[in-house]
């Protein structure tokens, strides 16, 4: 067992780029870290939730969602949201993604690697 930071990512690339930013943001985390997990799903905010306000009152948004989870070691940790970010910065541009803000919250864990025969 060892200690990881699990970052959580959630953007909406769109649907005419959804699985394209999927494939590619797979691809890259798995070069550098080793792996991800993906799931599709849907996500539902008010149009100013990236203000900081008591009460949130926009119109409500729901669209299809990319939420991603990487477990990063130690040594790569302090440096994966600038990595990641860059990162997103060519893919949006490359496939004309939708997503203008990318979610991202971090969490120390203890990963339990095992082998099943």
């Amino acid at each position: 067992m060892n200690k990881r930071t699990k970052f959580t990512i959630i953007l909406t690339p769109g649907a005419h780029a959804y699985d394209a930013v999927k494939h590619a943001l797979s691809d890259y985390l798995s070069a550098y870290h080793g792996g991800c997990t993906h799931i599709n799903c849907e996500g539902a905010w008010r149009a100013d939730a990236h203000k900081f306000k008591s009460c949130y009152e926009a119109e409500v948004l729901t669209e299809q969602s990319l939420c991603v989870w990487c477990s990063v070691m130690p040594d790569k940790a302090e440096r994966f949201i600038d990595e990641l970010r860059a990162y997103l910065s060519i893919v949006k541009k490359q496939h004309n993604a939708d997503f203008g803000f990318v979610h991202i919250e971090s969490e120390i864990v203890t990963a339990h690697h095992q082998f099943i025969d």
